[in-house]
């Protein structure tokens, strides 16, 4: 099969990226190693979305809309999201979360994308990428994905690498970083839904009920293997400790560990936490983020450097090229940063943004029959503005 953009990995940032190159022009596909879209948002269990807003930024205070904001908003039509007041005054980040539902949120996502036209690969994981050499640098030729009938080559002017691990890319053989310096990553979150009484029967209570799982290496099969195992146990150890209380228990849980943090593919440049948090806007600023520095750590107290100012950090285009490659592009928390920055822009909103980015940026590669470090960021820019999104403006 060939195609314009092939993005990998549909959750938040593969979903955006793939409407936008298809709605570019661009003949699109995804590949997902689910049945399922949505990431950390649907089989992950965490339905909210931050965030979109900056509530201390002076005039409009939405930073992030586009295909996004599009998105949510659909599902606040249907009835099956949140939206909460983005003006509202600020007591709290999470008061500004989008909640929707998880199973309405995959299907409004499937009908998105077929109405664009993409093709969707379902269940058909990347197992392994062929690169050459071209002009020095790395060129990915095509990946291979395992199907029922086997495995099937795709191919691809240019791919997108949305599977926040950055699974894809380190199969290319780009470099990463992954944890802290000791190989530690955050803790993994289990969610789970109680059972209680509604109308004289069983109901699931969706609200923010999890566990921590440590020992959550994003980067190790056998690892994830072992965290899945272990929160599987330690809510059925709670299902029994409630049962023998004689209290409700446990009815679902979400099928996956949601995991915090995995590699961080090292691009042409990479973001730091002073330029972050102060809001620098470079030339190549493409979309806005906004979350505070947000590490959970293992058997003590989360690291939380809060953003409470007028103004918003961004996203540089080119911490989102890999270093060395000719045709790949990533998005979502597999940028190049450090920690502390993959920490605030790991959320689901600014994956979208960066997503809708990496997507237009494709899109303009693949028609132009240019590489992605090739383009005009100006016309990267007005693309995106013209689609709705929020481009940073550098100041004069």
């Amino acid at each position: 099969m060939q195609y314009d953009v092939v993005v990998c990995g549909l959750g938040s940032a593969g979903f955006t990226a793939a409407v936008a190159a298809a709605r570019q022009g661009a003949k699109t596909a995804v590949l997902e190693k689910e049945f399922t879209p949505g990431g950390i948002l649907t089989i992950g269990g965490n339905c909210a979305i931050d965030q979109f807003n900056n509530p201390f930024k002076s005039g409009d205070k939405m930073v992030i809309k586009g295909i996004g904001l599009e998105f949510v908003k659909k599902l606040e039509e249907l009835g099956f999201a949140e939206i909460p007041d983005m003006y509202a005054p600020y007591v709290h980040h999470a008061q500004y979360s989008v909640k929707v539902n998880p199973v309405a949120a995959a299907k409004v996502m499937d009908d998105m994308l077929l109405s664009e036209g993409v093709d969707i690969y379902y269940s058909q994981p990347v197992v392994d990428v062929n690169v050459e050499q071209v002009d020095g640098e790395k060129h990915i030729k095509n990946v291979i994905i395992s199907t029922k009938q086997g495995l099937k080559t795709i191919q691809s002017k240019v791919f997108i690498d949305t599977t926040g691990d950055g699974d894809l890319s380190a199969f290319a053989g780009a470099n990463f970083d992954a944890g802290d310096n000791n190989g530690t990553f955050q803790p993994g979150t289990i969610r789970y839904y109680p059972a209680v009484i509604g109308n004289g029967d069983y109901v699931l209570d969706f609200g923010d009920n999890h566990n921590h799982v440590n020992k959550m290496d994003a980067t190790d099969s056998d690892a994830l293997t072992m965290a899945n195992i272990a929160a599987r146990k330690m809510l059925f150890e709670q299902m029994l400790n409630l049962k023998n209380q004689g209290q409700n228990g446990i009815m679902a849980s979400a099928p996956m560990v949601a995991q915090r943090e995995g590699r961080r593919i090292k691009g042409i440049t990479s973001m730091n936490v002073d330029d972050f948090v102060a809001g620098k806007v470079f030339e190549d600023s493409i979309c806005y983020s906004f979350w505070f520095v947000d590490i959970h750590r293992e058997n003590e107290p989360a690291l939380i450097k809060y953003i409470t100012s007028g103004v918003t950090p961004t996203i540089r285009y080119t911490s989102m090229l890999p270093k060395g490659f000719k045709n790949l592009i990533t998005a979502g928390r597999c940028v190049s940063s450090d920690r502390e920055t993959n920490s605030a822009l790991r959320v689901k909103a600014s994956c979208m943004a960066m997503g809708q980015a990496a997507g237009t940026a494709a899109a303009l590669s693949a028609i132009e029959n240019t590489s992605p470090t090739k383009i005009d960021i100006k016309a990267l820019k007005q693309r995106l503005k013209d689609s709705g999104a929020v481009v940073p403006a550098q100041m004069e």
